[in-house]
């Protein structure tokens, strides 16, 4: 089986979808040989003879997981922390804001860092096929999860001192002495 996942993000990624039916419509892509199941979001381009949800629970979406060959997936953070911890074969493919599937292209930026660890990563339809003809699995070492806990632990560390404190309490104090005076 093969898992399509676009995240929950409001803007839809069409695109993404498009390229998947032109790979079913090209028989690339085999929904009566293999099961293919696509979380679609807010999309409303939706190929055909795929498994279509819009948004699955989460105990189903982590069957869906667990049971999928490889997987194709948006280059969100949840995303990626969810495919950090899991040995299967995945591809990635960022959202652009050139083609308003995003409000930025944060997601670009992050897969171009990725591609260079050697997280494979799509940036056109031949890309998906390539990975769908060679699936490998690959590691993600440090997830955005990961990265929030060092800078919550070093933010704790900095807020936490007597000094800092004192200084940002005096700084308060004097913006609102400024706001009401």
């Amino acid at each position: 089986m093969i898992l399509v996942t676009v995240g929950t993000e409001k803007f839809p990624f069409n695109r993404l979808m498009q390229w998947l039916d032109n790979l079913i419509k090209q028989n690339l892509l085999d929904p009566k040989q293999e099961e293919i199941i696509i979380q679609y979001g807010s999309c409303n381009i939706l190929p055909k003879g795929a498994n279509n949800y819009a948004l699955l629970p989460q105990d189903e979406f982590q069957d869906f997981v667990s049971q999928a060959r490889l997987i194709i997936a948006h280059c969100g953070e949840g995303t990626i922390d969810l495919l950090a911890g899991n040995p299967k074969p995945f591809i990635l493919v960022p959202r652009s804001e050139h083609f308003q599937e995003h409000v930025d292209d944060h997601q670009i930026e992050l897969a171009e860092k990725l591609g260079q660890s050697g997280i494979p990563i799509a940036k056109s339809p031949g890309d998906l096929v390539r990975f769908l003809n060679n699936p490998m699995a690959v590691e993600i070492k440090k997830s955005p999860s990961n990265y929030y806990a060092q800078a919550s632990l070093l933010l704790e560390e900095y807020f936490d001192t007597e000094e800092v404190l004192e200084e940002l309490t005096d700084n308060l104090i004097g913006d609102l002495i400024s706001i009401f005076a």
